[in-house]
């Protein structure tokens, strides 16, 4: 490798390594932050699972005890209640105790976990009606959750570490990139102003950093400044050229305009400021804080992690504990137990009293008998007024129920107890044996010679009642509070201690007292606090060492900067002040801004001149804007946009920057524009004149068509035969005011009916007038013309005669026999009607072949019979339904038409038929206007 390129590589390393430490401290708070946040997270999302579940048991028993009150039983009257309330403390494992009380407060059941954390409960009342009946109450102890936070800790920092890798490449790039505009910016500060003018070669640098924006300012600037010197020393010159009387000279110098001689330097005295932190030191600063914040987030990671260890340990030492204290209580209470097994064998074969032992026949300090009225019988040991049991227990004692566990006298004295059963003298005996605590513990160390463990029980009034090392309790002086669970460690002069209290339940079920351990654990921990203080020291000194190198490769890397501040010192002239000589105690940003500011104050003050005449020109050329502006306003906003547009052009390149010529072309543009809107005006208001006079003609004839519509529908029968022997339908829907097509039918006589559907070719007013013409010419045929082929017939040569027009027109024309149902007809190239039978089947009446009428005048037509059957119904319509469109050029067509006459009932109405045509013919059209008339007319016969 070239010697010139190993410091680069060297600078890269150290970016590189700057880089890395940055984002590791970043990311390490940003993790140890959220794992803060989680374990808050988790805690409150168990404590709200813990809520809902004692919630939800509470309401599932609440409605079983409700149900009961419903039915008229009373709580305490409710059997096997404490046996319900175990089986749904054992079913349920995240349940920490249930109690039931009645209305009063008094606890009618209870069932109560010996493990449980920091149980949440939830009261539920008990109501039957408006009556209040009892409260139960479910604690929910949080779900134990159980995981490696050395897993967790190890993927943060598989996480971690790859984002400072990534980080440190970044920041060793962003460094090269600045060396490299750092090395441009010496190359143009030792260039002479004058030299400026072309850019400098090379990349341009970005202005995210400073040095790029300071770069960027000083090519600008020096560019313009060498620009406008050499522009005001060649008016200079030209001045000087006609200074025939010596006057000019002295006043060009007095605005300090260069002549011959160089442009007097410029005194720039910075206001006084406080003495400022070098950048160097700042940055040395904030890498130190980072540092700190790193060995701080390690630290709270490291206190973290030995926190949750020390929590896992609690548990399993707790457990342990637990577990222990569940040994040797069964121990003792087997042993009692046995005991008295024996004696209740003798008991019941004695059947009383007499064989009961005396004092000093067994091994326990207390055996009592209780007989079935409460009454009670000491065997052996003390007679007191303090019961062995409480009344709850001996209840179920009494009941055949055996009971063991711990119980606390009033006189600070705390008894292992059993109790079973007897049956004497016809009925069932409560026989109780007792052991104190203390001389139980006493088994587990009889010569109090183990100084590593100790054991020491507290009564739940606070009051240490046995123990396996009163002195170490009594040098130590402990406290601790009955009702709570703790693990710590302790200090005993060059011992550490490990306490572990659990509390434990009584034989009823209460708080039974307090089970402490001190086990000695200095062989465990003194080591791993001695390492704790190492790495600690070891790491406070690689903070140190690492702050001392970052600052060095900072202080070199500054180097070139400082060079570079001296060039431009030197550029933008000398300083007179006494602060000039105390640069180098000066920020280095501080320096650069006060370098800058000299040179900008300079090129302000040669531009002075030229900006005061841009302000006059500017201001004329506004005022005539303004009257332009004004004056476009009053025109079209076409031309409005053009002429806003050609005022608010920019001076083109090729343009001195003459304004006010722009302003008058401008205005001859205006001009124009006026004469050309004026003559449009004047053709629009002659325009307008004749589109009033064509609206109102426009309106008559609209009124003529409304009137000629409302005729020609009047002249359509509207009122159906009164014939019980048929049904008839008719509708017409016009597709402009007048229509071509028209429906007829009339009486031929009193047995004969003669109906007609026609549609006329053309549309409008023409149509119309053929439609009624053709009307009336078969109405008037038909009253003396039987036979459907000749009324045609002749009707055809009476229209053909005289049809200038060429107008024609397709029909169907039939008579109907309402006595036998023959129908005679003619169809004159219309649609074939359908016909639907009274079973429901759908035809197309035979075709007979014939054209239009009014084509050719001697034309034959012939014509066809058909027998109805009675239900049978004939349906005919004109193409403004089967040529109907939708919006995507879609026909109707005759198939759709078809498949809508099967779907209908074979009893359906006319009217109802023609309505179901022609809402489906809608409903196809969606929205578009109709191309042609819609006419339909229905016949059922009925016979």
């Amino acid at each position: 490798m070239p010697k010139t390129e190993r410091p680069s590589v060297r600078a890269w390393l150290r970016d590189a390594a700057g880089g890395f430490l940055i984002v590791l401290v970043a990311a390490s708070l940003a993790s140890g932050i959220l794992l803060w946040r989680l374990q808050d997270t988790v805690a409150a999302a168990t404590q709200g699972q813990s809520r809902d579940l004692a919630a939800s048991v509470g309401r599932s028993l609440g409605r079983q005890f409700v149900r009961a009150g419903q039915l008229g039983i009373p709580l305490d009257a409710i059997p096997a209640i404490d046996r319900s309330l175990d089986n749904t403390l054992a079913h349920v494992p995240q349940l920490a105790a249930i109690t039931l009380t009645d209305a009063g407060g008094k606890v009618l059941g209870a069932a109560q976990r010996s493990r449980a954390g920091a149980p949440t409960a939830v009261a539920t009342e008990l109501a039957v009606g408006a009556q209040r009946i009892g409260t139960l109450e479910v604690a929910a102890a949080p779900p134990v959750l159980r995981g490696s936070h050395a897993d967790l800790l190890a993927g943060m920092l598989l996480l971690i570490l790859p984002l400072a890798l990534l980080g440190g490449l970044c920041t060793a790039l962003h460094g090269a990139h600045l060396r490299r505009h750092r090395r441009r910016l010496r190359e143009m500060l030792r260039t002479a102003p004058e030299d400026l003018v072309p850019p400098v070669p090379g990349p341009r640098p970005e202005s995210r950093d400073i040095l790029g924006q300071a770069w960027h300012a000083l090519q600008t600037t020096a560019a313009r400044t060498a620009q406008r010197r050499a522009d005001l020393a060649h008016q200079a010159e030209s001045l000087l050229a006609v200074d025939f009387d010596g006057s000019i000279r002295p006043r060009l110098a007095a605005l300090g305009i260069p002549l011959a001689a160089p442009a007097p330097r410029t005194r720039i005295v910075p206001p006084a400021r406080a003495r400022r932190f070098s950048l160097r030191l700042r940055l040395t600063l904030i890498i130190a804080l980072g540092f700190a914040l790193l060995i701080g987030s390690l630290s709270g990671l490291q206190a973290l992690r030995e926190h949750l260890l020390r929590q896992q340990a609690a548990n399993l030492g707790q457990e342990d504990q637990s577990a222990l204290w569940k040994q040797f209580l069964s121990s003792q209470t087997l042993l009692i137990a046995g005991e008295l097994q024996d004696l209740s064998a003798r008991l019941e074969a004695a059947g009383g009293t007499a064989g009961a032992p005396r004092d000093g026949h067994t091994a326990l300090d207390r055996l009592v008998l209780v007989d079935p009225n409460r009454q009670v019988y000491p065997l052996q040991g003390a007679a007191t007024d303090a019961a062995l049991l409480d009344a709850g227990t001996l209840d179920e004692v009494l009941a055949g129920r055996p009971a063991q566990g711990l119980r606390n006298l009033d006189d600070d004295q705390t008894l292992v107890v059993a109790a079973r059963p007897v049956r004497m003298q016809g009925g069932t005996w409560a026989l109780i044996g007792a052991r104190a605590l203390d001389t139980a513990l006493q088994q587990v160390d009889p010569d109090g010679l183990d100084e590593q463990y100790s054991i020491h029980f507290l009564n739940p009034k606070g009051r240490l009642v046995a123990s396996t090392g009163r002195a170490a309790w009594t040098r130590l002086g402990l406290a601790p509070p009955v009702g709570r669970t703790q693990y710590r460690t302790l200090e005993d002069g060059g011992r550490i201690l490990l306490l572990t209290a659990t509390p434990v339940a009584s034989v009823s079920g209460s708080a039974g007292g307090l089970l402490l351990t001190l086990k000695d654990v200095t062989a465990l921990m003194k080591p791993s606090l001695t390492l704790g203080r190492l790495a600690l020291l070891l790491a406070a000194g690689l903070a140190i060492l690492g702050l001392a190198l970052i600052h060095r490769i900072i202080w070199r890397s500054f180097r070139p900067l400082q060079d570079s501040l001296q060039t431009l010192d030197e550029l933008s002239g000398p300083q007179d002040d006494a602060r000039g000589r105390a640069d180098g105690r000066r920020d280095e940003i501080e320096q650069l801004g006060r370098s800058i500011a000299a040179l900008r104050h300079k090129t302000l003050q040669l531009a002075r001149d030229q900006a005061q005449q841009a302000r006059i020109r500017r201001r004329q050329e506004a005022v005539m804007a303004g009257e332009l502006r004004a004056l476009a306003d009053s025109m079209d906003a076409a031309s409005r946009q053009e002429v806003q547009a050609l005022i608010d052009r920019q001076a083109g390149p090729d343009e001195d920057g003459d304004g006010l010529r722009r302003l008058a072309e401008v205005m001859g543009d205006l001009r124009h524009r006026l004469v050309d809107q004026h003559r449009r005006l004047s053709d629009m208001v002659i325009e307008l004149r004749d589109a009033l006079i064509t609206k109102t003609k426009l309106a008559g004839l609209q009124q003529e068509l409304q009137i000629a519509s409302a005729v020609q529908l009047s002249i359509l029968p509207r009122s159906m035969p009164d014939d019980p022997r048929m049904e008839l339908g008719c509708r017409i829907l016009p597709a402009r005011e007048v229509g071509g097509d028209f429906y007829d039918f009339y009486m031929l006589d009193e047995h004969h009916l003669g109906f007609v559907i026609a549609d006329v070719s053309g549309k409008g007013i023409p149509a119309a007038l053929f439609m009624a013409i053709s009307r009336t010419l078969l109405k008037s045929t038909a009253r003396f013309v039987r036979q459907p082929a000749a009324c045609v017939q002749r009707l055809n040569a009476l229209l053909a005669a005289e049809n200038e027009q060429m107008l024609f027109v397709t029909l169907f024309y039939a008579t109907l026999d309402l006595r036998t149902g023959r129908l005679d007809y003619v169809n004159a190239g219309h649609h074939a009607p359908w016909l639907m039978s009274a079973g429901g089947e759908l035809s197309a009446v035979p075709p007979t072949h014939g054209i239009a009428v009014g084509i050719e005048e001697d034309m034959p037509y012939a014509q066809k019979t058909l027998y109805l059957q009675p239900g049978d119904l004939l349906y005919l319509y004109t193409d403004g339904i089967t040529e109907a469109f939708d919006p995507a050029g879609q026909v109707f067509g005759d198939d759709r038409l078809a498949g809508l006459l099967r779907a209908q009932s074979a009893d359906v109405a006319p009217d109802a038929l023609i309505d179901a045509v022609i809402a489906d013919v809608r409903a196809f059209e969606q929205g578009t206007d109709p191309t042609d008339d819609v006419t339909s007319l229905c016949l059922r016969y009925r016979g």
